[in-house]
């Protein structure tokens, strides 16, 4: 991936809001070492929940919004890590990226 999908939570123009348990469950997630995947590849066939699977794939937005916002960006991370090792993304693709929410405030907004 090269960048957030279409309805990212972490994109500015997503018109549903999350709700702020759910936000601040998702920044503790990225925060304290825990991936976040995009749910364009989790599989919800089972749970309103969702599985992530061998083919889920972490969030992009949620990698921008890292480089965006934190001391050491995606790479604070280790599932993030784990991520550019997986070649799931490549340092080449980060930028900073004004579509993306630019701080933790922000995004709990």
């Amino acid at each position: 991936m090269k960048q957030p999908c279409i309805n990212c939570p972490f994109q500015k123009s997503v018109e549903y809001a999350l709700s702020p348990e759910k936000a601040d469950d998702i920044l503790q997630a990225i925060t304290h070492d825990k991936g976040f995947h995009c749910h364009q590849t989790v599989d919800y066939s089972d749970s309103h929940e969702g599985q992530v699977t061998s083919e889920s794939k972490l969030c992009f937005g949620a990698v921008l919004f890292l480089e965006n916002t934190v001391r050491g960006g995606c790479r604070s991370n280790v599932m993030f890590r784990f991520g550019l090792i997986r070649k799931e993304f490549s340092l080449d693709d980060l930028r900073k990226d004004e579509s993306v929410y630019q701080s933790f405030e922000e995004f709990l907004e």
